[in-house]
């Protein structure tokens, strides 16, 4: 592990596998829409290894081969999906163990904290509120009509609007997509092995750092 770069100010998670285990929640509302096609019921680790990429790659990815071929029939499921996780989102009602010590630290330490996630817009801002107090997130954001992780626009945009520049920044998430997101983006990029993803694939993906515990944070962010 390098030595922590001093400049870095602003700190942008992922949301899903980074600050909490959201599985369960995701499960329950893509089982209700594959329920309601009559597909099969995805398990835990189906839908872990299936996120990622956004909610219609997740909802693609959990159909039948055959009616994933038809894009106008995703659409129509992940339509359903939608809906179903209004419903189910909540579910998930706690961050990673130590996860909100560490943010409280880095909060006081002067860091400035932020969320992006490929989730849906509106249930990354509801999550937030209902895992942190307020002020602690300077700004959290999901999936929109703009590009997803990982292309480097929505990141870029979130440091100019809170004042940090590229060097300043460092994205930090558990999977290679957000890996990409901050090498795309030019900011130093954080791996947390805790997440979805086998530590051996984040290591082929070589961030400039690999946690394996949360206290790690607070070590190379002090």
């Amino acid at each position: 592990m390098k030595e922590r770069t001093p400049e870095i100010r602003l700190l942008i998670f992922d949301l899903d596998g980074t600050l909490a285990d959201t599985i369960e929640s995701i499960r329950d509302g893509v089982n209700l829409a594959m329920r309601k096609y009559g597909y099969p019921e995805r398990s835990y680790e189906q839908v872990r290894d299936a996120i990622g990429n956004g909610a219609r790659e997740l909802i693609r990815r959990s159909m039948p081969e055959a009616a994933a071929a038809d894009r106008a029939l995703v659409d129509r499921v992940f339509a359903d999906y939608h809906v179903f996780y209004g419903e189910t989102y909540a579910n998930c009602r706690t961050c990673y163990e130590g996860i909100p010590e560490a943010l409280a630290t880095l909060k006081d330490r002067g860091y400035t904290l932020a969320v992006l996630s490929n989730k849906q817009d509106v249930y990354v801002k509801a999550l937030v509120k209902s895992f942190f107090p307020k002020g602690w997130i300077s700004h959290a954001e999901g999936q929109t009509e703009k590009p997803k992780k990982p292309d480097p626009t929505v990141p870029l945009e979130i440091a100019e609007r809170l004042g940090f520049s590229p060097a300043e920044t460092a994205f930090i998430g558990d999977s290679e997509v957000d890996v990409a997101t901050a090498r795309n983006a030019r900011m130093t990029a954080v791996a947390c092995s805790w997440g979805y993803r086998d530590r051996s694939l984040l290591s082929e993906c070589a961030p400039d750092y690999l946690l394996d515990s949360v206290s790690e944070l607070i070590e190379i962010f002090a």
